[in-house]
């Protein structure tokens, strides 16, 4: 079973598609079977599917305490892809993050937080996925 990224922003995003090794990150459409469990959780009105260089969005699972570790180099351009993004998007306004496995999209949030993502970095203090999550990033200068 895979983990189902999926975000919420104030501005639409470029809807793309997976490539093997070439994608690094990008942007579906929600599955319409889901698009109304997922409407109820977000705020924001543009919500996409959140894809990594896996195809799902389990390539964007990374532990910071493996960032020097030799066997995981290769897993870390899509966390990190999407941690650029994130910190690009916060600029603009909050966008917020939902998280659980594939299918589970009708489930509530076991978690809701808010991180400011000017904290966050992949080798000290990535988020990582949860399962049954929901975070808000966004930066301090957003209120």
């Amino acid at each position: 079973m895979c983990y189902a990224v999926f975000i919420g922003t104030q501005e639409e995003q470029l809807i793309d598609q997976f490539f093997p090794d070439q994608t690094v990150l990008y942007f579906d459409k929600v599955n319409p079977e889901a698009k109304p469990f997922l409407k109820s959780k977000f705020k924001n009105p543009f919500i996409y599917y959140v894809g990594s260089d896996t195809s799902c969005s389990c390539g964007l699972n990374f532990q910071s305490e493996y960032f020097h570790d030799p066997e995981w180099q290769d897993q870390k351009q899509s966390p990190q892809a999407f941690l650029n993004f994130l910190k690009d998007e916060t600029q603009k306004s909050e966008v917020e993050y939902y998280c659980c496995w594939e299918g589970d999209w009708e489930e509530e949030p076991e978690q809701i937080i808010v991180l400011n993502i000017n904290d966050i970095e992949l080798d000290k203090n990535y988020f990582s996925l949860n399962e049954r999550q929901f975070i808000t990033f966004k930066t301090s200068a957003i209120s």
